[in-house]
């Protein structure tokens, strides 16, 4: 109940402006593996394979570390709460330009075109017999877009039913 109200709180104060950022260099690696340890008993309980990809590593970003942290255990949470049973999530960064790439994939149920323009819309979530099974709030990929927007980054999502999702932010 406590990470619902502080989501809803994160959402509300992204929503009137008031959520301030703190850029500070970090290990963005480091972020990464701690969020995939976090997840990890999720992950092994539907006997999912998470995949970190060890060939590029960013030793020092700057940005707000909570907040890419949070927008990590976000995409990584949601891909193994829709991958099903002995599926894969692999996450992974990279060097870009002036900044870096965070990218999480798996081989989940996928997500409809009409179902990928409804992201970053408050408690919007995708309705069917799978995700009723799945406990949440509609509220991650609106606090995903909101902390990408406050770094002045962009969120691409790339998902086809059946067939997995992609999710990739770009901090400058």
């Amino acid at each position: 109940l406590l990470s619902v109200v502080n989501t809803i709180l994160d959402v509300s104060k992204l929503n009137a402006g008031t959520y301030a950022i703190h850029r500070e260099p970090f290990d963005l690696s480091a972020v990464v593996k701690e969020c995939v340890s976090m997840l990890r008993p999720q992950a092994e309980a539907k006997r999912i394979t998470v995949q970190v990809d060890s060939s590029a590593t960013i030793s020092e970003a700057e940005a707000d570390r909570r907040a890419i942290k949070q927008i990590a255990i976000n995409l990584l949470s949601n891909a193994i709460k829709f991958t099903d049973v002995e599926g894969l999530v692999r996450i992974a960064v990279e060097r870009r330009g002036d900044g870096f790439v965070l990218r999480v994939r798996d081989t989940g149920i996928g997500m409809s075109d009409v179902e990928l323009d409804r992201i970053g819309t408050p408690f919007a979530q995708v309705d069917n017999a799978y995700t009723r099974r799945c406990e949440g709030t509609g509220l991650g990929l609106t606090v995903v877009a909101g902390l990408v927007r406050l770094h002045g980054g962009s969120l691409d999502v790339r998902s086809e039913q059946g067939d997995g999702t992609e999710g990739t932010i770009f901090v400058p």
